[in-house]
């Protein structure tokens, strides 16, 4: 079982390195954990990570005994002609493995190699001598980046949890005849389906294992409690619904979320990406391909209340402690607004322990790039692309023209504070549930999730696919041709000007294909170094 980006362990291990006060400057271990067909592709693999300076030892061969074995090939050749024949045939197949073993390992080593050289510790880090050793640091992160978004992951399903949105009944029969199809298809998966399906006579689960020849073990059930107790338990989860469901899935999933597949069966569909009418095809090229995963930044809320006041009375100071009451992890964004008071409010909001502003108005959106397309769009927010990690600042109505929406970095840690001088209380909303009031001196710290949310990808451009279908983003009507107008004799002279024309385009476009060429050519090789 693959969980998550093959690369995540090595990235949460360069967390916890950094954030440590240890005086250590050793390198940060790597440890990859790639699942591969063949053992020897994995003992392959280790080698590699282990045998660097031997690979270069090797290279200084003396030039006297690397002469003296070819000769003894040559003379060897003479006497054995069909073996040796025998022995290249081998030699040939051996080669192409190698080859074919080696492609898939290049993306994981790339990565490897750039994340061995930017894994020091963070004393290291911190005493950079220029800053164009600080410029190459920063490019190589880039590059990093790149890399691990383009990583494909061969998942080994064995475990399946499959979320219905149970308003529509007819949803209960897309789920059954799903089900069925996955149990005939591949018997080797447990199916996991809501608890409610236990007893609803539309799903009929005996019926189902039966039409199926499988065992009744074959199809399970699960509610939030279950998902709450077996934390990495399932392999995939595939969605039936809209952005709604796709919500509820990462309200019950506040840690580790296994890959998630969504089908569009809602209104919208700015996260559902796959349509059920070819769930045949797309899931079978799931489960036996690897696939491309989108890793949605998730944010971290952490709601603090002012509980105890000790006043000591030698000094004079009253001490405030605060104690945190929940944690959240949401998708889309935190909601903090005046709630059911008929005051404006006023809130503080914080960066790096710096006041940023204070805002008066109705309410503040701290969205992530996921939420950038949902209630912080509404309120005149920007859409952010899901691959960029920031926070979205949106003030909900706010008493100033000058208070503008602001993208900020997604390591800045915020804090949004309700102030002694706040004529109300506020409200605060996690992914639209949750509700809880913050009282004066209340606050909430936001910080980017180290649990993201996996989306599987159906294709490249499936988020400006989504936005152009729901929003009809840019969307407009061409420039109307008044060639009708035209007499016959210009008719014919307009013809041929759009041929030239279009034969020019299409040379320009080779030539801007062919550089683009060159240019990813460039960047591949200078990843690989």
């Amino acid at each position: 079982m693959v969980e998550g980006h093959p690369l995540e362990k090595v990235l949460s291990a360069s967390a916890l390195t950094s954030s440590s006060n240890s005086s250590s400057r050793s390198s940060i271990p790597l440890t990859f954990e790639v699942t591969h067909q063949h053992k020897t592709q994995i003992k392959r693999f280790q080698n590699v990570l282990t045998s660097d300076s031997a690979t270069q030892d090797d290279g200084n061969d003396d030039p006297s005994r690397n002469q003296g074995n070819e000769v003894s090939e040559q003379f060897h050749l003479l006497q054995y002609p069909e073996q040796h024949q025998h022995q290249h045939q081998n030699k040939h197949q051996h080669q192409h493995q190698q080859q074919h073993e080696k492609g898939d390992l290049d993306e994981v080593l790339c990565t490897q190699r750039m994340f061995r050289k930017l894994s020091t510790g963070s004393d290291d880090v911190k005493k950079v001598y220029s800053h164009a050793q600080l410029s190459s640091t920063a490019h190589g992160v880039r590059l990093l980046s790149k890399n691990l978004s383009n990583t494909k992951v061969a998942l080994e399903v064995k475990k399946l949890m499959i979320v219905t949105k149970r308003q529509d009944d007819s949803l209960i029969y897309l789920t059954r005849e799903l089900v069925e199809w996955i149990l005939v298809n591949y018997p080797t998966i447990d199916v996991y389906v809501e608890y409610g399906f236990e007893r609803n006579e539309s799903f009929n689960a005996k019926e189902l294992c039966k039409d199926s020849k499988c065992g009744s073990h074959k199809i399970q059930y699960w509610s939030p409690e279950f998902v709450k107790e077996h934390e990495d338990f399932f392999d995939l989860i595939i969605t039936l619904g809209g952005d709604g469901t796709v919500l509820y899935v990462s309200s019950i999933f506040q840690k580790n979320v296994p890959p998630v597949m969504s089908f569009a069966l809602g209104s919208l569909g700015f996260l559902t990406n796959f349509q059920f009418e070819d769930f045949k095809h797309a899931l079978s090229k799931i489960l036996q391909n690897k696939i491309k995963t989108k890793m949605r930044m998730r944010l971290c809320c952490q709601l603090f209340r002012k509980r105890i006041k000790k006043v000591d009375e030698e000094a004079r100071k009253t001490h405030i402690k605060y104690t945190m009451e929940g944690e959240y992890h949401v998708l889309n964004e935190l909601t903090i607004d005046r709630g059911p008071s008929p005051f404006i409010s006023m809130l503080e909001l914080y960066g790096d322990g710096s006041l940023l502003t204070v805002a008066q108005a109705d309410g503040l959106i701290i969205a992530s790039p996921t939420g950038s397309t949902a209630y912080s769009l509404s309120a005149g927010g920007s859409l952010v692309y899901p691959s960029v990690n920031a926070i979205a600042v949106t003030p909900i109505c706010p008493h100033t023209l000058s208070f503008r929406p602001i993208i900020l970095p997604d390591s800045m840690t915020l804090k949004v504070k309700v102030p002694k001088a706040s004529r109300s209380t506020a409200w605060a909303a996690f992914d639209g549930k949750n509700r809880v009031e913050m009282k004066r001196g209340d606050y909430i710290v936001i910080n980017a999730s180290p649990y993201s949310f996996p989306t599987l990808e159906a294709r490249s451009t499936e988020f400006i696919d989504s936005i152009s279908r729901t929003l009809n983003w840019n969307v407009r009507e061409s420039q109307k041709s008044f060639t009708h107008m035209l007499s016959r004799k210009n008719q014919q002279k307009y013809e041929i000007h759009t041929v030239r024309t279009r034969q020019d385009s299409e040379e320009e476009e080779e030539l801007e294909d062919d550089q683009s060429d060159d240019y990813s050519t460039d960047s591949d090789s200078e990843l690989n170094e």
